[in-house]
């Protein structure tokens, strides 16, 4: 089997005191990589939608949008457009309740470590009305996503500091017999 199409494990975040967590599924992990491939060595990025858990302490990541057609970009910096975002929002929103989660975008071939340009964007996030997102997620994927690629995780809430999250260990898999 192609090591590109091996079946992507889900990504799970929390928080050291479990407040905040993020399941990322293995289809949306692929997706997420797949984007970032075809940026080239070009910054990339989009939002993050999905639902909360009852408990309201994981956010469960359903879809990730593509860079927008009205984003600029370059090798280290993003800046996401907004044209189509809206529309695409609406459809996920009527299919499957699923809502705006926050922002995600990739650094190429560098390590997925936000800016503070990227915190200042979320705190914005967080602190507008319009949004509906108090705590909005920050995912970076970085390094090369057809090789070796690690990915960030990080909460921003209304008036805080942001939060990192440590990824959980990653399933087992088992050994073919």
């Amino acid at each position: 089997m192609c090591p590109l199409w091996k079946p992507m494990p889900d990504l799970e975040f929390r928080s050291a005191d479990a407040r905040f967590g993020v399941h990322i599924p293995g289809a949306t992990v692929r997706r997420l990589l797949h984007l970032c491939r075809s940026s080239w060595r070009k910054e990339t990025g989009g939002i993050l939608v999905g639902v909360y858990s009852a408990a309201l302490d994981c956010a469960r990541v359903s879809a990730a949008s593509g860079s927008p057609v009205d984003s600029v970009r370059g090798p280290s910096w993003f800046q996401r457009g907004t044209r189509g975002l809206q529309r695409w929002l609406d459809r996920r929103w009527a299919s499957r309740g699923a809502h705006y989660l926050g922002e995600w975008h990739f650094h190429p071939y560098a390590a997925p470590v936000p800016s503070d340009t990227d915190l200042q964007q979320l705190e914005i996030i967080a602190s507008t009305a319009d949004y509906r997102c108090p705590e909005p997620i920050l995912l970076i994927v970085g390094g090369d996503p057809s090789g070796k690629w690690l990915v960030s995780a990080h909460v921003v809430p209304k008036s805080r500091d942001a939060v990192p999250l440590q990824r959980l260990k990653e399933p087992v898999e088992p050994e073919p017999r």
